[in-house]
């Protein structure tokens, strides 16, 4: 399952790797009951009631976007912070970079028009407590326990659903923050509590701080949606595991999930990053730009060498913290992005924006007036409004060309040329964030396939690879596309990432390191094994963070396979060099003058039920029908044209379909512009071959 910010999505996949899928719209007002009805759709469709669905299904695993939405929209808990004395304001003073954390470069232009964020933990609930802990992780001075209870005492009357703690130091020694949760819990046992120190041990006092205090706010309105969907599975006749995505890739037990929901933001996008990686091993594609475009964002990630790229720094409404993650980026120009009228330039802009799913584009007929892409696409003859969601829901195309065409009046232009303004500008940003994510961290796109996915990526997917110099789109398994993100959330493992900060020069102590590397490859294994895994399933990856020394960005460097010996420290330091230079240029890795190991990091994965990749089935011997048609405006050409319409029922595993060419799925539009080529292959995935400039 994976909620959307338009479509909830489910995906049944059975033994034999059959998928079946239903789409269901988002209920902001309660997550749940859109959870419910696609898993309702999805049982209906295979001739099950959902109690029996339930009952058969070997685990059941949840993409939520509660906690995003939580901090975006600042609906979160009431949440106290305990800080050292001194330093209650970091949380407030963001480091200097609130204002502009996050922000397009668009924003980033008008200085003064920014600001920070609404404080999540306002300055009158915060309270400073006298310790200090030094850097070696000595007692300089003791916690004032009288202080802190009445620093508690205080909160508590002030009404706060919680309470984060954030010392200094505490990740060298985390006594100090385990007396202070020891003290709130003899005084309020019920509030929702935090520590630093046990969820992200890490350098960055105010990183670290955010990443607390951002777990605390988002905490008691995630546990308790958490609770109600498992009490609710249960009673319906679920007994299999009930398991949550996490930013970093894995699944966690709930009972996990309930405790660190901050690995639950963006769950959603990266189980779309994932099943691609999963489906790209499978297909031997190693490097790979994972692209979802939904109904309000355009999401990216970056699989290279066969791994999805990887951060320590999020930043989300302008808050940076900490947090072990899948690197995706986002811009908000997904299908529901509004375009509209900029008086200041008298120019079109498009999102960020979105309809959303209440009311949605134009088309939905819901309320909607101003023209989204959705909207536009319809305009030109991309979208048929009788065969939207695989004829689950009719648009109304007359009052999306009435909505472009408003638009386009005060440009001074026709309908079908606004739509494909419209579309063109959605595309170049979308473009733009991938240039970002690759070139500018020392990638070459032409060297990577893009995966294609989201309701509505596979429609702009070939616009969008023309523009990078991309020669290959895969559109993962034809109609599963539009539900890749609960697909990947079915493909991924059972995953805990354990850390250390460990600053040391190289050439590195071996003998005072091995203990550090035992004792997290201890703990991660416990863990496991504490879930019920036997330690054959288990696989464990041990990076290490490098920099240059006097640096602030680091670089992650696998550890050499094998026991810890004296190559092991050379062996860190070449790959260390290869990696900066890759990223900054031949030469530019000045290791004489210094390279340092900032921490250690053990991530711990255990397989977990595994959808089975198999063939695509023909539905019979006969030849395919012939695809039907319609008028498509094509601003390659600038012009329409008559242009062939396959559906999934006409296709079979070899097909080659020329462009111009419209293939109408369940739910995904796939479009095959002109000079492009689409093949299916043995698996079911569509497979776009981009022709070069003319």
């Amino acid at each position: 399952m994976d909620i959307g910010g338009t479509f909830t999505d489910c995906v049944v996949i059975d033994e034999r790797g059959a998928v079946t899928l239903a789409k269901s719209p988002t209920t902001p007002h309660d997550f749940s009951e859109g959870f419910f009805d696609a898993l309702d759709l999805c049982a209906t469709k295979l001739g099950l009631e959902v109690e029996q669905l339930l009952a058969r299904s070997d685990a059941l695993s949840h993409g939520t976007t509660v906690a995003t939405n939580a901090v975006v929209q600042g609906r979160g808990a009431k949440v106290g912070l305990i800080a050292t004395a001194g330093h209650g304001d970091a949380i407030l003073m963001m480091r200097s970079i609130g204002r502009v954390a996050g922000l397009p470069p668009a924003e980033l232009l008008s200085f003064a028009h920014t600001k920070k964020p609404a404080p999540i933990v306002p300055r009158e609930l915060i309270r400073e407590v006298h310790e200090r802990i030094d850097c070696d992780g000595e007692v300089v001075v003791a916690l004032d326990e009288d202080q802190t209870r009445a620093a508690i005492a205080e909160l508590v009357e002030a009404g706060v659903d919680g309470i984060a703690i954030a010392l200094l130091w505490s990740f060298r020694n985390p006594d100090h923050e385990r007396r202070v949760a020891e003290l709130i819990a003899e005084q309020a046992p019920d509030l929702y509590v935090t520590r630093s120190s046990a969820l992200v041990p890490m350098l960055g006092e105010y990183e670290r701080t955010a990443a607390t205090v951002l777990n605390n706010f988002v905490g008691p309105e995630t546990s308790s949606y958490i609770r109600s969907i498992e009490q609710r599975a249960r009673r319906r006749g679920l007994r299999a595991p009930f398991q949550l995505m996490q930013c970093n890739g894995g699944l966690t037990s709930s009972a996990e999930a309930a405790k660190a929901p901050l690995l639950l933001l963006e769950s959603g996008p990266c189980g779309g990053v994932i099943g691609s990686q999963f489906l790209g091993r499978e297909l031997g594609y190693e490097n790979v730009i994972a692209t979802d475009m939904g109904g309000t964002t355009f999401d990216v990630g970056i699989i290279h060498a066969g791994r999805a790229e990887r951060t320590d720094l999020s930043t989300l409404n302008q808050y940076q913290y900490y947090v072990p993650a899948i690197d995706i980026q986002s811009v908000g120009a997904g299908g529901g992005s509004l375009a509209w009228f900029d008086e200041t330039s008298a120019t079109m802009r498009v999102g960020p924006q979105s309809a959303g799913s209440e009311p949605g584009p134009v088309c939905y007929g819901a309320g909607g007036t101003e023209p989204t892409v959705t909207d536009a696409d319809v305009t030109l003859g991309v979208i048929d409004p009788a065969y939207f969601l695989g004829g689950a829901k009719t648009l109304d195309g007359d009052a999306a060309v009435a909505a472009v065409a408003r638009l386009g009046e005060r440009l001074g232009l026709a309908a079908v040329e606004t739509a494909a303004g419209i579309v063109r500008i959605a595309d170049l940003h979308m473009a733009q964030l991938i240039r970002r994510l690759t070139i500018e961290k020392g990638h070459d796109p032409r060297d990577f396939v893009m995966f294609s996915y989201g309701g509505a990526g596979p429609s702009h997917a070939s616009t969008l690879a023309r523009e990078l110099g991309i020669g290959t789109v895969v559109v993962p398994l034809a109609s599963a596309a539009s539900v890749w993100s609960a697909w990947g959330v079915a493909s991924s493992d059972v995953v805990h990432v354990h850390q250390r900060e460990q600053l040391a020069d190289f050439p590195l102590d071996l003998q005072a390191l091995a203990p550090v590397v035992d004792e997290l490859r201890r703990d991660a294994r416990e863990q496991l094994r504490s879930e019920g895994f036997a330690d054959e399933q288990m696989s464990l990856r041990l990076v290490a963070d490098v920099r240059h020394r006097l640096q602030i960005h680091v670089i992650e460097v696998p550890f050499p396979a094998g026991p810890l010996d004296v190559s092991t420290s050379a062996a860190l330091l070449t790959a260390f060099e290869q990696r900066y230079e890759s990223l900054y240029g031949a030469g530019t890795a000045n290791v004489e003058a210094g390279v340092e190991l900032v921490r250690l990091r053990c991530t711990a994965s255990a397989a977990a039920v595994k959808p089975v990749l198999s063939a695509a089935r023909a539905t019979g011997d006969d030849a395919p029908p012939p695809p039907a048609s319609r008028t498509v405006w094509w601003p390659e050409i600038g012009a329409a044209a008559e242009t062939a319409i396959y559906r999934e029922h006409s296709l079979r595993p070899g097909a080659t379909l020329p462009g111009p060419a419209i293939v109408e799925l369940d739910v995904t539009t796939i479009v095959v512009r002109p000079g492009d080529t689409a093949t299916v292959d043995d698996h079911g995935n569509i497979v776009l071959t981009i022709g070069r400039e003319r």
